[in-house]
């Protein structure tokens, strides 16, 4: 570029300097006096030598070389200003890229290894499927998790980050960025740019599916999970997502493959979503951590993902009360000197025992009551200990073994005769509703007097301290209140106006919080047994 400016001015000098040299000047006329004297011939001078011409060229060219050289300077200290700006730029980039880094969630197309060709059709739309049934799964127990930090304060400081949505290909902007700059640089220094690369690498998580059957016609159905850390910082995991054996009507109900698949999509995305949302709690435990506040934290989290798993069971099926009981176990071994995963243990089997018959069902029961004791044995909280007493008294009513019964029945009248007891003092509301829990059972079964007005009393009581939507939609589908739920609609309409009237009941305890209820009460058609007298809590109150 300079050599092609210095070649235009060089040209514009000399044509300049030429046409200048041809310029006609006019010659002046010289009249001849009468006086005689030798004849002096006069020589018209030009303008410009060529001597002088050569002079001014050379000035010039002198004047355009320190032009140039001035402008040069210029144009260099530009360009290293504007080096010296993209530079900066670029190292900005490569630090938010870097900072904005976070973990991946990639999720493979589905492939077919049932030999069924209808399948093949629909592949990428399971696969698609499954993203956005994962997506969603994964948002529920991220809230969960908000919940759950909230809940536990700072004795347990479980990871709040964020879990990754899941997507079909990985996110490769540092790579290129730093493959980009790689590029650009000069050789001596690809060695740094590429210990860039390993340095900061990609993390996160690749699943790949595979779909499988079992027996002729495909009477059992899978979908294998494969689980592999880009980083490789948790080790591979494998695990296939089985069909829950069913019943003849329910088989022949379920004609076509593929929508078998769709169904069992959601058991599998809520697995997966568990699973992936445990790995990134586990990726998060600060480096810090090792020893015995390592493997502290280690039970929290599996004892966290335990109750998720109880929980998933009542909402997508049994399927998930084996995987709670493995991490609440996995829990105890971490932190043995813990209360709550006994505690979350001996309800995981309580509620297990619900769904079984016979001896697996008082086999179940006895594990639970066998937790609870154990849990009872660390527990530290007044409120906690009375808790897990009646939730071990509801587990031996179940039994319905007489011995049991009797203790079971003794538990709760100890507990309502203490000097210290007062139900309308109570603002558990999780103590009141296993209270009314055990009552509702206890009329089931018959083993006690008033048994179904002090149902009715403790779970007027357990809602009126709790308005939250979920727990309200639970008490009318929770088996155990199933011999009183006749009246519910009636008896939270009727609380619900109250509370709209009294927002401070909640909060209320002792005469006034009894009257409350009382009136809520009387305003409910119980039906019979209701009138009956001789209410310990009623008295109390």
């Amino acid at each position: 570029m300079k050599a092609q400016l210095l070649l235009i001015f060089t040209l514009l000098v000399l044509n300049s300097g030429t046409a200048h040299s041809q310029t006609s000047v006019p010659n002046p006329q010289i009249t001849a006096t009468p006086k005689v004297t030798p004849a002096i011939t006069v020589t018209p001078k030009s303008s410009s030598s060529p001597k002088d011409t050569k002079a001014s060229e050379k000035d010039l060219v002198k004047t355009f070389e320190e032009l140039d050289k001035g402008f040069t300077t210029i144009v260099f200290l530009l360009v290293k200003i504007l080096v010296g700006l993209l530079s900066l730029f670029v190292i900005r980039r490569f630090f938010l890229l870097i900072i904005n880094r976070s973990s991946q969630l990639i999720i493979d197309n589905f492939s077919n290894a049932t030999g069924a060709d209808e399948i093949e059709s629909v592949l990428p739309g399971l696969s698609q499927l499954a993203r956005e049934r994962l997506a969603r799964e994964m948002k529920s127990v991220y809230q969960r998790s908000k919940e759950h930090i909230n809940s536990v304060g700072p004795e347990i400081n479980l990871s709040s980050t964020r879990f990754p949505l899941p997507q079909a290909t990985a996110n490769q902007q540092l790579t290129n960025f730093i493959s980009s700059v790689k590029e650009l640089t000069p050789d001596q220094i690809d060695p740094l740019v590429q210990l860039l690369a390993v340095v900061f690498p990609p993390y996160g998580t690749k699943v790949t599916a595979i779909l499988q059957s079992q027996g002729e016609e495909h009477k059992r159905i899978g979908i294998t999970f494969e689980i592999q850390d880009i980083d490789n910082r948790i080790a591979a995991q494998i695990y296939t997502v089985w069909e829950l054996p069913e019943s003849e009507a329910d088989k022949q109900s379920k004609t076509v493959l593929k929508d078998r698949y769709r169904q069992l999509l959601r058991t599998a995305s809520r697995w997966l979503a568990l699973e992936l949302s445990k790995r990134e709690m586990i990726r998060g435990i600060p480096k810090l951590y090792v020893g015995s506040k390592r493997q502290r934290y280690l039970g929290q989290i599996h004892n966290f993902f335990g109750v998720l798993n109880q929980s998933s069971a009542q909402t997508h099926g049994k399927f998930f009360y084996p995987l709670a009981i493995d991490e609440l176990q996995d829990a105890i071994e971490f932190y043995p000197d813990w209360y709550q995963p006994h505690y979350n243990l001996a309800d995981t089997y309580s509620l297990l025992a619900r769904t079984e018959q016979g001896d697996r069902r008082v086999n179940h029961l006895q594990s639970a009551i066998a937790h609870y004791e154990e849990a009872l044995k660390r527990v530290t909280e007044p409120t906690v200990e009375l808790r897990c007493k009646v939730a071990r008294a509801i587990a031996q009513l179940l039994t319905e073994k007489e011995d049991l019964l009797l203790v079971a029945k003794q538990e709760i009248q100890n507990l309502e005769t203490a000097e210290n007891w007062d139900a309308t003092t109570v603002l558990n509301y999780q103590l009141l509703y296993y209270l009314a829990c055990w009552y509702a059972l206890a009329y089931r079964f018959d083993v006690a007097d008033n048994t179904k007005k002090q149902a009715y009393i403790y779970l007027a009581y357990s809602l009126a301290r709790e308005k939250n939507r979920d727990f309200w939609e639970w008490t009318s589908k929770d088996p155990d209140l199933e011999s009183i739920r006749g009246c519910f609609p009636e008896l939270k309409s009727t609380l619900l106006k109250t509370l709209n009237e009294q927002p401070e009941l909640p909060k209320q305890t002792g005469k006034d919080f009894a009257e409350s209820i009382e009136k809520v009460l009387e305003g409910v058609d119980w039906g019979s047994g209701i009138g009956d007298k001789g209410d310990k809590t009623s008295q109390k109150s």
